[in-house]
Order: C-alpha cells, then sequence, then structure tokens
C-alpha cells in the first residue's frame, strides 16, 4: 500500500478520534467548572505549579482543539497540498503528532483539574 494513502486513512480516524477528545474535553470542562477553586494553576516547571490563573482558563483546552480541528480538517490540507503529494502526507503525519502531543497534554491538565474538583 503506499504509504501517502495509508497516511490519509489513519489521519481521517485520528481527526475522528480528535472530535470525541474535543467533546469529551468540553463536557469536562463544564462539569469541573464549578468545583474548582478560583485560582488553578496554569504551568507546571519540574512538577510544581509555578503560575496560576483563574479558574476559567480550563476553557482554554477545548477552545484549543477546535481550532487545531478545524485547521487540520482534511479538506482544507488538500486544496492547499494536492492529495497524496509528498507535501500533503507531510503536512498530515505533522498533523497527526502535534494532536497525540496535545492529547498528552490536556490530559495531565485535566488530571490536575480533576484532583483539584473532587
Amino acid at each position: 500500500m503506499n504509504f501517502s494513502i495509508l497516511i490519509s486513512k489513519v489521519y481521517s480516524k485520528i481527526l475522528a478520534v480528535h472530535w470525541c477528545v474535543t467533546i469529551i474535553t468540553a463536557m469536562a470542562a463544564i462539569v469541573f467548572y464549578p468545583r474548582l477553586p478560583q485560582i488553578v494553576p496554569t504551568h507546571f516547571g519540574f512538577g510544581v505549579a509555578d503560575s496560576p490563573g483563574s479558574k476559567i482558563t480550563i476553557f482554554i483546552l477545548p477552545v484549543t482543539l477546535i481550532v487545531l480541528g478545524l485547521i487540520s480538517a482534511p479538506k482544507w490540507i488538500d486544496q492547499r497540498f494536492a492529495d497524496y503529494t509528498i507535501f500533503n502526507t507531510a503536512v498530515k503525519s505533522l498533523m497527526i503528532v502535534i494532536m497525540v502531543l496535545v492529547w498528552v497534554g490536556v490530559g495531565m491538565a485535566f488530571f490536575t483539574y480533576y484532583e483539584l474538583a473532587w
């Protein structure tokens, strides 16, 4: 199987998972928000919270996921770079890596917010 075709198939599945993660994150933010303290950690350095912020910042994560999902739409990428070309495959591969890294960061943040909320 051609690598470009494989990446395109995997990319469409990853994007579907991305929207599921986005919906779950948005619902979790709505559920956690009333239970969080007024000040929550927004940045961690070496495992220690070193930057506090308002609890409204919990909604930055779902908004970021929505924006990432919109800019990584296959239709948008295929309009910019012809489908099954090296650039199209490279952009889709890069977006897969970025999405997975963002999911890890969002998961770590929401684990912390969960501990603060309960």
